[in-house]
């Protein structure tokens, strides 16, 4: 993909540069990592969590977490060099304040004793894992009492016909293989079975974790026009500032994204 000019603005919003410094940087910087943040309110507090980055690629979620105090154990089956584990380590050597250890495992057998972490942190990992269901199970089992799973921008299809759309039309499936998708009432269920607990979904365009690289000033840019166009000017530049008139477009806009593949989150509990 680098080698092709026609993805290079793809590769790096999958934040695959060949300096995965670089990609980490500009991560743990992102709005994304904001809200990331944001949602297990790590933005205020100043306890050292213990976080398992779960199907960590490269590590740019491990060096984000890292940057911030706390401790990290990047967890993926791939060693290599540019986005395995061997990548995460040289990020490790880079922190500051945090610390990010590699293990190299699949997610149904990890190899940590029960109740090791506070929070155990997925991006874009459910959808690879063998067994949904097992593979859930352990992230159970490795949290503590009460620990936070959340998954992020995992991908969701309505049936079979779209699953196979999806993977007919997945750049990086068609090179390489290994992806899926799976439908919502599939992943919540798993969850429930693992068991977890306080389940939140977030649809496509609940927060920026999903709709990146749609950014916010877009959402509420398309929200104002809009507004504007049915309103006029002044009604538009009194309603783009109310909350609740921009949870309802996001709804709104949520409910019309039913493309296969299109991204949710999941926060809960065990």
């Amino acid at each position: 993909m680098r080698s092709q000019a026609e993805y290079a603005e793809l590769v790096k919003l999958c934040y695959l540069d060949v300096d995965n410094l670089i990609s980490a940087q500009r991560f743990a910087s992102s709005d994304e990592f904001t809200e990331v943040k944001n949602t297990l309110q790590l933005s205020n507090s100043s306890k050292k969590f213990k976080i398992l980055d779960l199907g960590c690629g490269n590590g740019i979620a491990s060096f984000a977490f890292a940057s911030i105090g706390h401790d990290v154990v990047a967890v993926d089956p791939d060693n290599s060099e540019d986005v395995g584990l061997r990548a995460t380590e040289r990020l490790g050597s880079v922190v500051q304040s945090g610390s990010i250890s590699t293990v190299q495992a699949f997610s149904e057998a990890l190899p940590f004793p029960d109740s090791t972490f506070d929070i155990v942190y997925a991006r874009q990992a459910l959808h690879h894992f063998s067994d949904l269901y097992e593979g859930l199970a352990e992230c159970s089992r490795v949290l503590q009492s009460n620990g936070i799973l959340f998954a992020t921008r995992e991908h969701v299809i309505t049936d079979e016909k779209q699953l196979q759309e999806f993977l007919g039309n997945h750049i990086l499936h068609k090179l390489h293989g290994g992806e899926n998708a799976h439908t919502l009432q599939n992943y919540i269920s798993a969850m429930q079975k693992a068991p977890f607990k306080n389940i939140r979904t977030f649809a496509p365009f609940d927060n920026i974790v999903n709709h990146f690289p749609t950014s916010n000033a877009d959402v509420r840019s398309w929200l104002y026009k809009s507004l504007e166009k049915k309103l006029g000017v002044i009604v538009a530049s009194i309603l783009i500032k109310v909350p609740t008139v921009q949870r309802f477009y996001r709804q709104k806009l949520s409910h019309g994204c039913d493309f296969p593949g299109r991204l949710y989150s999941f926060l809960c509990n065990k």
